[in-house]
């Protein structure tokens, strides 16, 4: 067998087979847009993964029937011209063939993928994205900085008037804010205003000074600093899924976190930023060497000369749409309505089970007791049936895909109550109503599947929980970054490149999570055992291999 990438692997089965990657998507029940990166080498599946043997399944389906035989006869004769040369194979099935001959694509494919990003700077690698979510991940955290180590090359109240080099603009931006952050006498509004209108990522080549930028600007979140950042969106898958991780890492703190965008070039090109601290001081930055990225900064302190930059820097905030809106909870449940109302894969990733996993009666009656008064009662539960009617809808051409930590199942079991949500009160036979209510629910309806994240996986989920409604809107629910705190703040987000890169971003997670505990079958044998536990009272823990 000639080495060959995964995808023009596939893409020879599938014309030798006579299907579109629609048609095997189908046969897999996944999106057809996952099958079509696999053939234009955008994405391998990962080795861990079990899709391999549900493709050589998918495509050997139905080929014993006696009418198949053509068919079979020219697939069986393309695939050992495919797999000539291939030693091991003639003792195999040939249902074990296809999957030998998929997996050194496979094998060929990621080895490939791993050398050209050791050798690639790491500009536009729309096909890594798992690759980039780490990464991201990684850089987001930031150093561990102390109190003796140097941040940057520019130290607190020693900004020049003049900067040069992008990596001085950069470091005394996070000087600046940290001088802000010292001050013992602050403002009493506490704002900063950044942009980033450049094609450009400005800390591409500096992963310490943008360490040092996470850690900054999550300290000063944390202090109770507001911020409000424009940001320019292009194409990018990259830099798409950079502000989804920073939405993630720069929301539910003390302090506010407000994103805006502009499309195209921004609102000044050659890029023009500004990092200000409202009432204190700012930094003019300037693209003087290219078009590309800014090189140089003036630092401006005078108080005057800062009101001036803060008028302007309003009139800009003018002319930029939001790309994050926060809710309340009437607003959240107004807009969770509202989307239901459009058709579409529903992906969702909680903390706590979702309440269209409960059956309804139950339902009627969480809401009967949490909202006693008739009248808010009624409104909820129109909104309610109109959620289940659409998941009736909905559920017999799209998937609805759920992901949970399995500790939620468990903490009902064992203390039939629910992990976070307060206004689910079961009894211990609720609890097994809910949970039979979610095994039918997996037997019925091949589209509805659920992922579970055991402890060991924990690291896999972030401090938010969320869903996708469609193509056209995301709803998240950022968790408290403060073990102290107890509220949940509600966000949406409409713009569609930012929906596409959360659709990338959950099913990345869904490929990443133990082939095993999203096995349908094995999620139904789990939560069967759970059951048997409930009623025996056992209180033992069950693994989902046995």
């Amino acid at each position: 067998m000639r080495k060959m990438k995964f995808g023009d692997c596939l893409n020879d089965m599938l014309q030798l087979r006579g299907w579109s990657a629609a048609k095997l998507a189908k046969a897999l029940n996944i999106d057809s847009s996952y099958v079509r990166r696999w053939v234009r080498g955008e994405r391998t599946p990962a080795l861990n993964s079990n899709y391999l043997q549900q493709i050589a399944g998918a495509l050997n389906e139905g080929l014993d029937k006696a009418y198949k035989k053509s068919t079979k006869d020219a697939f069986v004769k393309g695939v050992e011209e495919l797999g000539s040369g291939v030693e091991g194979t003639e003792a195999l099935s040939f249902h074990d063939r296809l999957v030998h001959i998929l997996q050194q694509s496979q094998i060929y494919s990621l080895g490939m993928d791993h050398e050209a990003r050791k050798s690639t700077k790491p500009v536009e690698r729309q096909s890594y994205v798992m690759d980039l979510l780490d990464n991201v991940h990684r850089q987001s955290i930031g150093p561990n900085l102390t109190k003796n180590q140097e941040s940057t090359s520019i130290q607190i109240g020693q900004i020049p008037a003049s900067i040069q080099g992008r990596d001085n603009v950069l470091a005394a931006a996070i000087s600046m804010i940290q001088e802000a952050m010292n001050d013992k006498e602050p403002k009493a509004d506490r704002e900063i205003f950044l942009t980033f209108q450049s094609e450009r990522e400005y800390f591409d080549g500096y992963p310490e000074i943008y360490g040092h930028w996470q850690h900054t600007i999550v300290e000063a979140l944390r202090g109770g600093w507001n911020i409000k950042q424009i940001c320019k969106l292009n194409r990018s898958l990259e830099r798409s899924l950079k502000l989804v991780n920073q939405i993630m890492e720069w929301t539910n703190y003390r302090g506010k976190y407000e994103l805006f965008y502009v499309n195209k070039y921004g609102i000044y090109h050659p890029p023009f930023e500004i990092f200000l601290i409202k009432g204190k001081c700012a930094l003019l930055c300037f693209a003087t060497e290219n078009n590309n990225a800014i090189d140089a900064a003036l630092y401006i302190s005078d108080a005057q000369s800062v009101l001036v930059i803060e008028k302007f820097a309003e009139q800009m905030f003018n002319n930029v749409e939001p790309l994050v809106r926060s809710l309340d909870l009437e607003q959240y449940f107004e807009l969770n309505s509202a989307t239901d109302r459009k058709a579409g894969h529903h992906l969702l990733c909680y903390h706590d089970l979702n309440f269209l996993t409960v059956p309804y009666e139950l339902m009627r009656k969480y809401i009967r007791i949490s909202i006693p008064n008739e009248d808010e009662n009624s409104i909820h539960m129109k909104r309610i049936t109109a959620s289940y009617q659409s998941f009736e809808r909905d559920i017999q051409k799209f998937r609805t895909c759920h992901i949970y930590p399995m500790k939620v199942f468990e903490h009902l079991v064992l203390t039939g109550q629910h992990l976070n949500n307060v206004y689910f009160r079961p009894t211990p036979g609720d609890v097994i109503d809910h949970i039979q209510h979610i095994i039918m629910l997996l037997r019925t309806y091949e589209g509805f599947e659920i992922a579970l994240v055991s402890d060991n996986q924990m690291n896999l989920l972030n401090q938010a929980q969320w869903e996708i409604k469609g193509d056209h809107n995301i709803m998240i629910g950022v968790m408290p970054k403060n073990e102290n705190d107890t509220s949940v703040e509600l966000l949406t987000i409409a713009e569609g490149t930012i929906v596409g890169a959360f659709q990338e971003y959950y099913w990345n997670l869904w490929d990443r999570i133990n082939p095993i505990t999203r096995d349908k079958a094995s999620v139904i044998s789990w939560l069967e055992q759970l059951l048997r536990r409930e009623k025996t009272g056992y209180n033992g823990t069950y693994d989902m291999a046995t």
